[in-house]
């Protein structure tokens, strides 16, 4: 098994190749959370309303036997990892909005690492004070499910102690206490990150007007014409650790520029020439409505790695902490630049621009071009999974470019769109592997 200390020392060496300074290459071993608690006493009881739940709508069997899954899962895999399970099968389940997938990831995911580091602070179960975390935040997400995952997390903890979830010995509802605690404090981070605010419709009109209506401006895109633009406050959402949604905004070329028409008319050859193993790329990456979304698609890639690695759970529970809040602030960012830019989208470009009516390999999303929210999801995931694997590096980035690629073989993105994300998000990553791979600074607010 792979220590976390060797990992992350491993980690750091391949950070300080890239020019970025680590000021520590391990984690102290009462590594601080993501989030405060003050709720939390460092010794003590807790002030809790635990117990186990009832409702209408859900059978215990059914929870029971997602809980037998989660404790074979333990026998071989970091224990962090059946509960990113559950959350992707909640997406498929549920359809998640692919732009809502980031957010979430990273919410469920903080829980988890913050309730290890005060489970084992408290030297109570971690297996259940991450159980509980995840249970609190994913019933947050997933209103429908009442307090199913609550539930979950009471029949894991009944099965592991030989008893029933009426009856958990005091330690055991110490342990879940704690995973509540963390959860709803998760919620309330939640609550207040921007990402409850909805559009009445009104025109954009604070972005400028002659962004919006100028020649080059995103319109909607057949053949729904989707409206209106999805997503149009996410520049506004809290960033984890990102100081501005703006940090690291590219520049993109002019419309109309040579390589403004350079790049639409290389999209518009590659959608006419595509090939089926182009057009096989461009399906595999599409991660749209209904799927595990594409944060969702590499928190799969991750497990994989995990798994093929051996990490420790300490090492696991950091990893995809770090990995969900490079994505969701790579996917503020990326929305930062969309919403700033408004550009318009190939499919409408090559007409009013080339007069060719095109259709695209794939579904256009509903809202403006650059950058490709794929590429920047992809150059930070990538990033972070290479710097905690970097005897796989190589091989996760050219996974990275290739999801970036498949946007351009899509026929949905220019490729400046995809190489400027890839670029913002391996910004964003090595912002975040800096931040959350050293002993932590002031927690988020």
């Amino acid at each position: 098994m792979i220590s976390r200390r060797s990992l992350l020392a491993a980690a750091a060496c391949l950070l300080l190749a890239s020019g970025v300074s680590l000021a520590s290459t391990s984690i102290p071993s009462t590594a601080k959370t993501i989030l405060d608690y003050p709720e939390i006493p460092a010794a003590g009881e807790i002030k809790s309303d635990l117990a186990p739940p009832a409702s209408a709508f859900h059978a215990w069997q059914t929870a029971d036997a997602e809980a037998q899954k989660v404790l074979a899962s333990w026998d071989t895999e970091p224990l962090t990892v059946p509960w990113t399970r559950i959350q992707l099968d909640r997406f498929v389940k549920h359809k998640m909005m692919p732009t809502r997938g980031a957010r979430g990831l990273a919410l469920v995911h903080v829980a988890m690492y913050d309730a290890l580091q005060i489970a084992d602070q408290r030297r109570v179960s971690g297996k259940l004070a991450v159980s509980m975390a995840a249970a609190q935040v994913l019933a947050y997400l997933f209103p429908a499910e009442e307090r199913a995952f609550d539930r979950i997390a009471f029949c894991a903890a009944a099965r592991m102690h030989n008893t029933k979830p009426e009856t958990l010995p005091a330690n055991v509802t110490l342990a879940l206490a704690i995973g509540q605690k963390v959860g709803q404090r998760v919620i309330a981070y939640g609550e207040a990150d921007g990402a409850q605010r909805g559009w009445n419709g009104i025109r954009l009109q604070w972005y400028g007007e002659g962004r919006y209506y100028a020649p080059g401006t995103w319109q909607p895109t057949p053949p729904y014409f989707y409206y209106p633009p999805d997503e149009p406050f996410a520049p506004g959402w809290k960033t984890w650790v990102l100081e501005r949604a703006e940090e690291f905004r590219p520049l993109p070329p002019a419309f109309g520029s040579p390589k403004f028409i350079k790049d639409l008319q290389e999209l518009i050859e590659i959608n006419r020439t595509l090939t089926p193993k182009q057009l096989e790329i461009a399906k595999f990456w599409v991660d749209g409505h209904g799927s595990v979304t594409p944060p969702g698609h590499w928190n799969r890639i991750a497990i994989e790695e995990a798994n093929r690695a051996h990490i420790d759970d300490a090492t696991a529970a950091r990893l995809f902490a770090v990995l969900n809040v490079a994505m969701a602030d790579a996917f503020i960012a990326a929305w930062e630049s969309k919403y700033h830019y408004w550009t318009m989208r190939p499919v409408t470009a090559a007409k009013a621009v080339l007069n060719i009516e095109m259709k695209p390999a794939i579904l256009t999303p509903p809202f403006p071009s650059y950058v490709s929210g794929h590429a920047s999801f992809s150059g930070a995931a990538a990033a972070v999974l290479g710097a905690y694997f970097p005897a796989r590096a190589k091989e996760l980035k050219a996974m990275g470019e290739e999801a970036a690629l498949s946007r351009l073989l899509g026929g949905i993105h220019y490729r400046h769109d995809n190489e400027d994300g890839l670029t913002l998000g391996r910004r964003v990553a090595e912002k975040t592997l800096n931040r959350l791979l050293q002993p932590a600074g002031p927690a988020p607010k």
